[in-house]
């Protein structure tokens, strides 16, 4: 992403908690020394961090953003978070004249190097209209939404990966089904691709479920696992129950215990298939 900005033209200051991967674009932007170090020297930050407490501790601890950005200038945070650290950060933040949009992604490593990203904007207009220009280098105009107030894209965001988790597991549980009562892989990937409702998400994962290699992730599983949580708990911030989503939820938090946090949440296949011994065999045909 922040190539991506840099061949666009803008002049880039980096910071990264894991600063190698600042140093990687050395040769094209400036690397600072802290957030507030970066933040000093822009108009606009553009956060992509964890989870909403690295979100807090970026912006507010010492020599945080929140110390080096001016007034007048704006904050785009692009993490997953949920709606309540994405408010808590704006209102600190407009007491300090800095406006502020979330606008978290979908897509992995692939669409974020070609801008293809699917985006979902929360904010006023006014910062959201500054901030367009820069989004549409990232994501696709097409597929850039702005859905509300701040926390709004937070939300949109919760809502994809809910159901993004859920049919990964379908398809895992499925492609479990049909191994274990006799289909070779080839063949239950080729009936799930053709024949079902989650095409794209077979489509996107099927050479890693034929293999059985999630070890160069697109998307952590542990990433996942803490997006459906997410969910799971403004579910019942707002009174509402997701018992479904609460039980994908656990199979993630299965197979992140299982030592899979950081393969691809495809991975949630390899935990299914841990608890199907026929796999471990050659299944019978039929």
């Amino acid at each position: 992403m922040a190539g991506r900005l840099s061949t666009a033209g803008h002049d880039l200051v980096l910071w990264s908690r894991t600063r190698e991967h600042a140093e990687a674009l050395a040769g094209r932007a400036e690397v600072a020394r802290s957030p507030a170090e970066a933040g000093s020297k822009a108009d606009v930050a553009i956060t992509m961090l964890t989870d909403g407490g690295a979100l807090e501790e970026v912006v507010h601890d010492r020599d945080g953003l929140a110390e080096g950005l001016g007034s007048g200038s704006l904050l785009i945070d692009m993490s997953t978070t949920g709606p309540a650290p994405a408010r808590k950060v704006a209102k600190a933040l407009e007491a300090r004249g800095v406006g502020f949009v979330d606008a978290p992604v979908a897509g992995s490593v692939g669409p974020a190097a070609e801008g293809t990203l699917a985006i979902m904007v929360g904010g006023a207009e006014e910062a959201v209209g500054r901030a367009r220009p820069l989004l549409e280098v990232l994501g696709d105009p097409e597929r850039t939404w702005h859905v509300g107030p701040v926390g709004a894209g937070q939300a949109a965001k919760l809502m994809v990966n809910l159901v993004l988790g859920g049919v990964t597991v379908a398809v895992a549980e499925g492609f479990t089904l049909g191994r274990v009562l006799g289909l070779s892989p080839d063949d239950a990937l080729d009936v799930l691709e053709g024949a079902s409702v989650a095409t794209q998400t077979v489509r996107s994962k099927r050479d890693k479920l034929r293999s059985g290699d999630y070890g160069d992730p697109g998307f952590r599983l542990a990433l996942m696992h803490k997006d459906l949580r997410l969910a799971v708990d403004a579910a019942r911030a707002a009174r509402a129950s997701l018992p479904g989503t609460e039980r994908v939820a656990e199979l993630y938090a299965g197979a992140k215990g299982g030592g899979l946090a950081d393969q691809d949440y495809a991975a949630v296949a390899a935990y299914l298939a841990s608890m199907a011994p026929l796999l471990e065999h050659n299944p019978p045909e039929g």
